[in-house]
Parts: C-alpha cells; structure tokens; sequence
C-alpha cells in the first residue's frame, strides 16, 4: 500500500485512514481460520477490501465467483474442500464454513506496519462469466495484480494525491472490479467507496457526494445512466469495461458527464492491458511495459511484467504494432451460418438500436439445425411497445435473412449480472421457459 495521506476508503461520506485499515484487516487476518483458499463474498466494497487484505496476509486465496448462484458456488466449492467464506450479508447459499466481517475503520491503530507480500503468492483466483460457456478459472499472483495496477494508475493519472473517490457499479469480485476499483486505491492515490450504487439515481448521489470522483462502470450501467436524464454532477473521468462501448454512446456520456471516458480493455485470462479514449481513438495502446503480437496460428498473445508466459487473447484482434492493436470482436462470437459470417457484437448492437429496443441479445445457435440444415439464430428483446414481427422487420433491413433470429422472444428484462454479463445458461433456461430452443 502507499503511504500517501489520501483516505483509504469512505464509509458514506466518513473517511477511513489507511492505517484504521491495516488495523481492520490484522484484527480479521487473527481470525481466520487455516485454509487455503476463502470465497470473498462481502457485498460492502471496504469490507471487501478488509477481507481481501487478511486473506493476503494468511497467505489465502481470494476465491471470486462470477455469481452467487448456488449451483456456481458449490461447483467451486467441490475444488477447493478446506475452503470458508466471508460475508457480510445474508448468508450466501454454500455448504462451507462462514465469517463474518464487519469492519468499520475505527479498530484503532495497526499492530505492525504496512506487510510485504511475496510476489509470486497467489491473491485471486478469478472465474469467467460464462457468457460463452461454462466458467473457468483464472489464477493470479499478487506481483501480477501490483504490476497491472501500477500500468494503470500511472495511465490514469492517479500517482500523486490528493486522489479521487472511486465511485464504482461493478462489484469487487470481478477481476475489472478488484482491479479499478480496490487496487487504484491500495497501490495508487484514490480512495475505495464502500457503497455500490446500482441505480442511476444513486451513482447521481454517490458523485454528489465525493468530489473529485472517478465513475467505474460498464456499458449497461453507463446506459442506464444516460437513458435517466438526470442532471449529473462533473466526474473527474469516467472508466468503463467488460464490453465493447459504441463510440456514439462514449460521446454521448462525455457530453452528459462534461468529463473523459476511457475504454480499459481486458479479459480474465490476461487481465486488464490497454485502454483507449473511445471518441478519439479506434486503436487501443497497450499498458507500459505489455505487448501484443500476432503468432503463427493467428492468435495474437500478450506478454508483459504481469504474464509470466504470452497469453492468447480471446478476441479477433489486429496487432498494429507492438504498443497499439484493433479488436473486431470476441472469436467466440464469430458466426458461420450456411458459409456466411457476421460478428454477434455486431448483431446485437444492430438489434440495440431499433426504436423502442431497452436490451436485447442473439443467442448463438447449438449444434442442431433446421429442416433445411441451417442452424438458427435465436433473440430475446425487451420493446414494450414494439411487437416481434416489427422487430423483425426492422432487422430484415440491416442483416442477411439467414441471421434474422427465429425465434424472437419478447421477455420483461433480460437476467443480466451485476457487470451486464448474460451467460449463456441462464438465457438458454430463459428461452426454454417461454417454450422455445436456440
């Protein structure tokens, strides 16, 4: 952690020092259990980071699920036998010891100054959202997490203090989450919030609140936002990830908020490494010391101070050179439809900006087809006032017919988690309830 006088962390609007911190996180790293691993689960950001803290100081690892789905946690559960669990909450639906945190930063003064953790511990085991499949984990040292996070800070401009507020919607658990809103304020010059406003009417509140504010969020959040027409107090800069934004609604948020927004592009596999001002730039640059480059099999990999080996990206991307690459799309979302191709970013952002749409996504066919051996898109949409076959009209006019989505479901709201993400599961359940099969 730095030394820096910025507080650690708001509770509301009452500022914890880091040392009320480092006094916190000894007094629950006392009471933990001998263990392996831990599921950090705290909904609270500063109990959170206390947590997070401890388990580093036990040599634990932070296990952080995509979801607090049952069946997700006793499938990580079943992996890791001596694992507890740390909430501060209702009690999450695990068969697993469970610890309490309840933190509040006036447990006094730090028993021994500021640890050293060895680099190549591991801090987090991070799984995917599942979105394209079945979640797999990710594992991460705490010499990778410091080195992310000092890329970071220094592109962001958060070395020095006084330091913002970190106002975030995306929850801690998440590898972007834990990063831009925990790291920033351990390793850098900003402050963790412990509130996650969801709404827009609370983000409003919570940037009220704290001046200087950076907003962390994402493309759904940063939507809903927009869609409030509320009056918005100035952020210092606004950071979103975990999907790809329109440049239109980047200008749009940059007229509404009268601040930056800058794209972080990441991915669990190799963290976050690059970022991009999204109305400016069509190019990402890579974080200092990280690289792309292209291999024989087409795959571009990434190699930096953070990656121990290259790591393939997920995405179709085009390395300009070394420092900058352009990103076309996640591979996975590559359709192949009786020999045509179309990107499903591309599909759903078609389908976002009908008239009357409030969220929609393509489901990627399974592996069966149609009587004519063409295997079929399906879509499910939430329009109040649009009908399916008007829906479907207004795609006829911007897409091939063989990607027209059959069939059109027309549901309340889409089963979003708490980053936007949709895995795939949970919409095929959803289909399947409304009588209909991708």
């Amino acid at each position: 952690m730095t030394s820096a006088p910025t507080p650690l962390a708001y509770i509301g609007e009452r500022p914890i020092t880091r040392a009320a911190f480092l006094a916190d996180v000894q007094a629950l790293a006392a009471r933990l259990p001998a263990a392996r691993a831990a599921f950090n689960l705290c909904q609270d950001r500063y109990h959170f980071a206390v947590a997070f803290a401890a388990l580093l100081l036990r040599g634990q690892t932070s296990l952080l699920p995509p979801n607090r789905g049952r069946t997700t946690l006793a499938e990580i559960a079943s992996q890791h036998p001596d694992a507890h669990a740390l909430v501060d909450g209702p009690d999450a639906e695990i068969d697993v010891p469970i610890l309490r945190v309840s933190a509040s930063g006036e447990a006094g003064v730090a028993a021994s100054p500021i640890p050293e953790i060895p680099a190549d511990q591991t801090a987090v085991l991070a799984f995917s959202s599942g979105s394209t499949g079945a979640p797999t984990a990710h594992a991460r040292s705490w010499g990778a997490l410091d080195a992310v996070t000092r890329q970071a800070v220094a592109c962001f401009e958060l070395q020095q203090g006084p330091g913002p507020v970190l106002v975030g919607t995306v929850p801690p658990q998440h590898m972007y989450g834990l990063e831009s809103t925990l790291l920033y304020a351990l390793l850098g010059h900003a402050s963790v919030l412990a509130e996650r406003p969801f709404y827009p009417a609370d983000v409003r509140a919570a940037l009220s609140a704290h001046a200087p504010a950076v907003l962390v969020t994402t493309p759904f959040h940063l939507g809903a936002c927009l869609r409030a027409g509320l009056d918005w107090p100035r952020p210092q800069r606004i950071l979103c990830a975990t999907a790809p934004l329109p440049p239109e609604t980047a200008a749009q948020a940059e007229r509404v908020f009268g601040c930056r927004l800058d794209e972080i592009y990441g991915c669990t596999e190799a963290g976050a490494i690059a970022t991009r001002r999204t109305t400016a730039e069509t190019d990402w640059t890579a974080y200092p010391g990280v690289q792309v480059f292209g291999t024989d099999a087409g795959r571009v990999r990434a190699q930096g101070p953070q990656h121990p080996e290259p790591v393939p990206l997920p995405d179709h991307i085009e390395a300009r050179d070394p420092h900058h690459f352009r990103m076309e799309g996640r591979l996975a979302d590559q359709l192949n439809i009786a020999g045509k191709r179309a990107s499903l970013a591309d599909l759903n952002r078609r389908l976002n900006a009908i008239p009357g749409v409030l969220d929609g996504v393509f489901i990627p066919p399974a592996q069966a087809a149609d009587g004519a051996g063409i295997a079929r898109l399906a879509a499910l949409v939430v329009a109040p006032r649009r009908s399916s076959a008007e829906i479907q009209a207004e795609l006829a006019q911007c897409m091939d017919p063989l990607f027209l989505p059959r069939p059109l479901v027309r549901v309340d709201h889409l089963p979003r988690s708490a980053t936007g993400k949709l895995p795939r599961q949970v919409l095929l359940d959803l289909l399947a309830r409304h009588g209909e099969c991708a």
